[in-house]
């Protein structure tokens, strides 16, 4: 039978090897974890439910680093450096090879960031993980929502609905599906956020739907937008303008920092709303994902 303290023996040293650059003085083993760096430290939190945010026969390894990839996508919507993550994990499995194929889900992250565990806690209970993560700003600066000006490009970086397309072909039991890691091991866009961290006017990540995530910046920017429908890079439809899951950031820049890499979805305006184009017949409605609304 697993132990409490076997678990937390499994899972001490994940990221250990980054401690020291990551300003971590004092790392699990007591009852804190010790951060000392001379930059503002940014933090979020995710909560991980098995059947609500992945499939109960998902493999342990995808678990745990798709666990710790949504959280990081808050940091990398700031424009700002993973340095550690702490896990809180309540779980009913006995099974001890099923814990470590988790800490090595944990690892892949860990070490694709060099960013350190810190701490956590382990319970008996539903399957569910916690993850809260920790960051820095590469300088003194950091993107925020609130920023968006009038004639601001708003863009995207990759095709929505990806992440949806890989569920989908994960429940059809479809193997060689190329969009099986957009969703079973999603990347945060942590370079992308450095990139732009010190030209673009806002940022957000798209998790909960491009539509539904975009109005967050208008609403806290206090501007509206005029959307291009036929613009927006979609995998299967134009219902995936509202899919969930697919971490990429949308973000509003000056016209004059726009880059080929980038999609151009629209433009920031007076006008408080959000008005859609289409030259193609779509139409498109705010349907984001909401975890009180949503089944």
């Amino acid at each position: 039978m697993v132990s409490e303290f076997e678990l937390i023996k499994l899972f001490n040293g994940i990221g250990s090897k980054y401690n020291e650059q990551n300003g971590i003085v004092l790392s699990p083993g007591d009852d804190c974890a010790v951060i000392d760096l001379p930059l503002p430290i940014v933090t979020s939190i995710d909560a991980s439910i098995c059947d609500v945010h992945f499939p109960n026969n998902a493999s342990a390894k995808d678990i745990g680093y798709r666990a710790v990839a949504v959280a990081l996508s808050d940091i990398a919507a700031m424009g700002c450096q993973p340095r550690g993550f702490s896990i809180s994990l309540s779980c009913l499995n006995q099974d001890i090879s099923w814990y470590k194929d988790l800490a090595d889900g944990f690892t892949n992250i860990a070490d694709e960031f060099q960013m350190s565990l810190i701490g956590g806690d382990v319970t008996k209970g539903p399957l569910n993980i916690n993850v809260v993560v920790y960051g820095t700003p590469y300088n003194s600066k950091f993107l925020k929502r609130n920023g968006a000006k009038k004639g601001d490009f708003i863009c995207i970086t990759k095709p929505v609905g990806r992440a949806k397309k890989g569920l989908e072909d994960f429940q059809n039991n479809k193997s060689e599906s190329s969009f099986l890691e957009d969703y079973l091991r999603p990347k945060p866009q942590i370079e992308l956020g450095k990139k732009i961290v010190n030209y673009a006017s806002s940022c957000i990540d798209i998790s909960d739907g491009l539509l539904s995530d975009l109005n967050h910046i208008l609403v806290s920017s206090k501007v509206g937008a005029t959307i291009l429908l036929d613009d927006i890079p979609i995998t299967s439809d134009i219902d995936d303008i509202n899919a969930g899951d697919d971490y990429d950031l949308c973000f509003t820049l000056p016209p004059q920092m726009m880059e080929s890499k980038f999609y151009k979805i629209g433009e920031i305006t007076e006008e408080l709303g959000i008005k859609f184009n289409s030259n193609k017949g779509y139409d498109a409605s705010i349907k984001g994902f909401d975890h009180f609304k949503n089944e």
